[in-house]
């Protein structure tokens, strides 16, 4: 199977590129720089089956490009996460947040499903958040971003059922894990605000202690729900890892008011 993974010089997406090429599949490993894709083709030199390509999934001339590849598989990985208030939140970063997690993965998404849809043949994955599902305080927008494209794709694979196409569009739901995104989101919930500026400090230390408690250290169990995704003849409509976060927006589903 060729696939072709987004946002993938770290983290989940990179692992999850070296899981998929070790079990035979070639894979397009997408990074969103040049320098990301020098660094990242000098770590995976010895896998044969991995070519490293740059692609900015805001620009339509890097998305038309990912057509030539004529992928068997999407799966769509590249985010970007903005902290703060609502009430203090900068409409640029916010406009910039949902460019690069909503349209421009949802205009890539929409070219290749196009095309797959025509061969009757084809799977994309994408990656949403348990953030999606649970409201963070001071994280309003990037959860407003992973609920928008998990309405995006629940939608779709609706579409796609009364289509009776054979295409498959699949979510991944993932809780925290340790790659270094969490920290950075941290760190700029609460910069320059007035409004909470007196239990900034407070929110911040007490935030980081719960991250730090929470996160999974080892990605692998997340890796293993992606590599299924991508696989299983009869993929699920929906994909969470770890365990004990699957059950929390279980949880959450059922009893918010």
């Amino acid at each position: 199977m060729k696939i072709l993974i987004t946002g993938a010089a770290s983290g989940i997406a990179y692992l999850s590129a070296l899981t998929l090429a070790k079990r035979g599949h070639d894979v397009y490993l997408t990074c969103h720089t040049q320098n990301q894709v020098k660094s990242v083709k000098q770590k995976v030199k010895d896998y044969k089956n991995i070519i490293v390509l740059k692609v900015d999934i805001t620009k339509e001339e890097d998305r038309k490009k990912v057509l030539d590849l004529n992928v068997d598989c999407l799966y769509n990985h590249a985010a970007v996460g903005l902290g703060g208030s609502i009430i203090e939140a900068d409409m640029d970063k916010v406009r910039e947040n949902f460019e690069i997690n909503v349209f421009s993965s949802f205009r890539l998404l929409q070219l290749v499903l196009r095309q797959m849809v025509d061969k009757n043949k084809g799977r994309i994955v994408v990656m949403s958040s348990i953030a999606g599902t649970i409201p963070i305080p001071f994280g309003g927008v990037y959860s407003a971003t992973k609920a928008s494209i998990t309405m995006i794709v629940k939608s779709l694979q609706k579409e796609l059922f009364l289509m009776g196409t054979c295409v498959k569009v699949i979510l991944i739901e993932p809780g925290l894990y340790h790659t270094g995104f969490n920290q950075v989101f941290l760190d700029n919930k609460y910069n320059n605000g007035k409004y909470f500026s007196d239990i900034k400090n407070e929110l911040y230390n007490v935030e980081h202690f719960l991250v730090k408690l929470g996160e999974k250290k080892e990605l692998d169990s997340i890796v293993v729900k992606i590599v299924r995704a991508v696989e299983d003849k009869r993929p699920k409509s929906v994909y969470r890892a770890p365990f004990s976060y699957a059950i929390m927006g279980r949880l959450y589903s059922i009893f918010r008011s």
